[in-house]
């Protein structure tokens, strides 16, 4: 339900949406909603970082800028956040490439097609949701595949700082990709990626995710959507985004 929470930077009150008795998918304990927005609802807007866009009369959100990648900050109100759980409802747009462009980049680097997790400066990774152009183990591009897909033999494996907090997900079935918002579901534990040979869809709690920090800080939790090309060419179009942090 709803609470009055104190910001303990300026000693303000907010009011925030918490589970105080465990939630289905963090787990129990106290859960802090810091992090929300739904483009499902009327006049819903994307946060000021990112584009809006439409596609078969239904909105999305995704980078606003080119090679590079848009942030979007969810505010500790100063607590130490100790434990970090979320979900992310996306769609494949065109053709994102997964971990194909990766060698060489840090965390501060479009590492990846789709969304970053983090927190604090200097980043700390905490979960990224990539997209693979498709799940066909054909194709002419193999690299730009998920890691998990299947046929997955020479596909780009994830930075080391990435390790294996991510999930990644194609909506495409097809060798190759085209200028549309597939209509399967990223990250959801079904779909084009569920075939044999894959570990894509092997956890069944996608698309949520929960991690506990190395180092409990009060650092703001950051948000990135990136894409190494245009953003007409790829990205994680997204309806829905919900971040909780352990209080």
């Amino acid at each position: 339900g709803w609470y009055w929470i104190r910001n303990s930077r300026d000693n303000s009150t907010l009011k925030i949406y918490c589970y105080l008795q465990g939630h289905h998918y963090c787990g129990e304990g106290a859960w802090m909603r810091i992090g929300y927005f739904y483009t499902g609802r009327h006049l819903a807007e994307c946060p000021p970082s990112l584009e809006r866009f439409a596609y078969n009369k239904r909105w999305y959100c995704r980078q606003s800028v080119d090679g590079n990648c848009s942030s979007v900050y969810f505010d500790s109100l100063g607590n130490e956040i100790k434990e970090v759980c979320g979900m992310i409802v996306a769609y494949q747009w065109n053709t994102p490439d997964a971990f194909h462009a990766s060698s060489g980049q840090t965390i501060d680097d479009p590492y990846m097609d789709g969304i970053s997790i983090t927190q604090g400066f200097p980043r700390q990774h905490i979960w990224t949701y990539a997209v693979g152009a498709y799940e066909n183990t054909g194709g002419h591009c193999i690299t730009c595949k998920c890691p998990c897909s299947s046929g997955g033999n020479g596909n780009t494996s994830p930075p080391s700082f990435v390790g294996g907090d991510y999930y990644c997900d194609s909506g495409n079935t097809k060798p190759y990709a085209e200028p549309v918002v597939y209509p399967d579901r990223l990250w959801d534990s079904s779909g084009v990626s569920c075939v044999s040979g894959s570990t894509c869809c092997d956890n069944p709690d996608q698309p949520w995710f929960r991690k506990k920090l190395t180092t409990p800080s009060t650092d703001n939790i950051e948000v990135r959507w990136c894409g190494n090309s245009a953003k007409t060419g790829e990205a994680a179009a997204t309806t829905q985004v919900e971040v909780y942090v352990q209080i």
